[in-house]
């Protein structure tokens, strides 16, 4: 099967770039060079880390030329490198790190001696590669993949997708990640074709790659693709490819009306390999040939493929929603672990991020639920990217679509999120955004004069702002614009009145929430004097 991968004639292009292009002869031969310094490790696992893209596939192709398997790191950083030489007893790790002093460096190994250039057949249930989840519902796990699952998919795509001997495929996501691997690098090697050494991220830099190689297909992710809009134009290609999550229909219409860029998306997990492709705004997702899909009682994806590993469950219950289509596809509705309860109503937290997402001027967001105590249960906050909104804005848009109980309870506005390579973002990353933290309302007022009516009536000759309009005009009023999931008040502790307000002060108000707590805490004061504090406790919710 990894002969197939490298069908190419000697002379023909197999990698291209800034650093250089490499011919299948070329690749063949390092291959060969990396097997044979790995030989004596007498099997396991080998861990691999190449920004280079070429630099990559020789190691894996001399890996498992060598009798070995390769362990993808979850990413570059070294704390994730050494997890991954850990969990999986790795014999050693291949990198093209400058300045590393741990591992072997393919750049030496591939300036080493010639060797043989031939690939060996391997039997389709032998481990070749152990990749880790992405992380977005919790911390990344290890899973492994067989040569008929990798290489079957791998073998695959070029013929669904139209991938031909011309195909020059610019890659931002990394091969580290299922989705980088196949489209990145083994759909390209198995049609033929070529792929793009580097992984470049800026927009200019990706239509510079694109333009320089001539290139006919990009492989990307919803946040990527997003940031190409900053472009005036893009140099022409045939399509894109997006995975990593759903792309915005805005976002798709934006690219093909200004920038001509026809976007695939594809859909499927590390567990189970690709799934299903949409190619178009109101489409149901199609499966793959060979991939069947179904809907338990409960709305739950149900995947039988040719890329599950072998053993296992079948059908494979998958974490998303589902409706079926008339056409043997199907429609997403959200991650089946994304519904959660909040003071009793249920809330999917892919519509909250679908009806940010949908705001005019939202170019990103992430949704997270976290537990809090009492019959709440949870409460749902959010990280947005969106120049020119700003926090009440965004709520307002919502509070046309979502009950107001059921809004996120913080909108924590970023210049961009905190996403992987992959276009994806991990739970532990979005929690360490959006952990329940003290949430501070603080302004400035200044009281009117005496004539005003909230000094009617208190008192004549010595007016005096009474303290029900405090609570009621300076804490309630724009405490419930700040959080318009709490209601009314149940009882008011710790009042004190310690000065009074008078005509033409000007007042400074803090209003407190804590992360988990039905309670608010303010302070008025009038310079160094405190004027009044106090708490408002708005209790449980049925």
């Amino acid at each position: 099967m990894i002969r197939a991968l490298v069908s190419h004639r000697p002379g023909d292009m197999v990698a291209f770039g800034e650093e250089g292009t490499r011919t299948a002869a070329e690749l063949l031969a390092d291959a060969g060079r990396i097997a044979r310094a790995l030989v004596s490790l007498e099997g396991g696992e080998v861990a691999l880390v190449c920004a280079d893209r070429y630099h990559f596939a020789a190691a894996l192709l001399g890996a498992w030329s060598a009798g070995l398997a390769v362990a993808l790191p979850p990413n570059g950083q070294d704390e994730a490198v050494r997890a991954t030489m850990r969990l999986t007893a790795a014999r050693a790790l291949l990198h093209d790190r400058d300045g590393a002093e741990d591992g072997l460096d393919v750049r030496n190994l591939i300036a080493g001696p010639a060797s043989g250039g031939d690939l060996p057949e391997v039997l389709p249930a032998r481990h070749l590669v152990t990749l880790w989840t992405s992380g977005s519902t919790g911390s990344p796990q290890p899973f492994t993949k067989t040569a008929a699952q990798i290489l079957g998919e791998a073998m695959l795509l070029p013929g669904l997708f139209g991938l031909g001997a011309d195909a020059r495929v610019v890659s931002t996501v990394p091969s580290h990640h299922i989705y980088g691997l196949l489209f990145g690098v083994l759909a390209p090697l198995a049609a033929g074709g070529a792929f793009s050494r580097g992984s470049p991220l800026h927009a200019e830099v990706v239509a510079a790659a694109i333009r320089d190689a001539g290139a006919s297909h990009l492989v990307s992710s919803p946040a990527h693709l997003a940031g190409l809009l900053v472009l005036d134009a893009l140099p022409p290609i045939r399509r894109a490819f997006s995975s990593g999550g759903p792309l915005p229909s805005a976002i798709r219409s934006e690219l093909h009306s200004r920038l001509g860029l026809a976007v695939t998306e594809i859909y499927g997990s590390t567990e189970t390999g690709g799934i299903a492709q949409r190619s178009g705004v109101e489409v149901p997702w199609m499966p793959f040939p060979g991939v069947k899909v179904a809907a338990s009682e409960e709305g739950i994806l149900l995947v039988d493929s040719p890329f599950l590993a072998p053993g296992a469950r079948r059908p494979f219950v998958a974490s998303d929603r589902v409706a079926m289509s008339g056409e043997g596809g199907f429609w997403l509705q959200g991650r089946s672990d994304g519904v959660v309860k909040v003071a009793g109503k249920r809330v999917a937290l892919a519509e909250v991020e679908a009806r940010l997402l949908a705001i005019p001027g939202v170019r990103d967001a992430a949704v997270i639920a976290l537990p809090v105590p009492g019959v709440r249960e949870f409460e749902i906050r959010a990280a947005v990217v969106a120049p020119g909104l700003d926090e009440p804005g965004i709520r307002s848009e919502l509070l046309g679509w979502l009950d107001p109980v059921t809004l996120p309870r913080r909108i924590r506005l970023l210049a961009a999120l905190p996403r992987e390579p992959t276009g994806k973002i991990t739970r532990e990353r979005l929690e360490a955004i959006l952990a329940p933290e003290e949430d501070v309302l603080a302004f400035e007022h200044r009281v009117g004069d005496a004539g005003t009516s909230w000094f009617e009536g208190h008192f004549d000759g010595f007016p005096v702002l009474p303290g029900v309009v405090q609570l009621a005009e300076l804490v309630l009023r724009p405490a419930r614009h700040r959080w318009p999931d709490l209601l009314s008040p149940r009882r008011v502790c710790r009042l004190k009145f310690k000065r009074v307000i008078s005509p033409g002060d000007t007042l400074t108000v803090r209003i407190t929430r804590s992360g988990q707590a039905l309670r608010l805490d303010f302070e008025i004061a009038c310079g160094a004097h405190g004027c009044a504090s106090g708490s408002l406790d708005f209790g449980e919710r049925p």
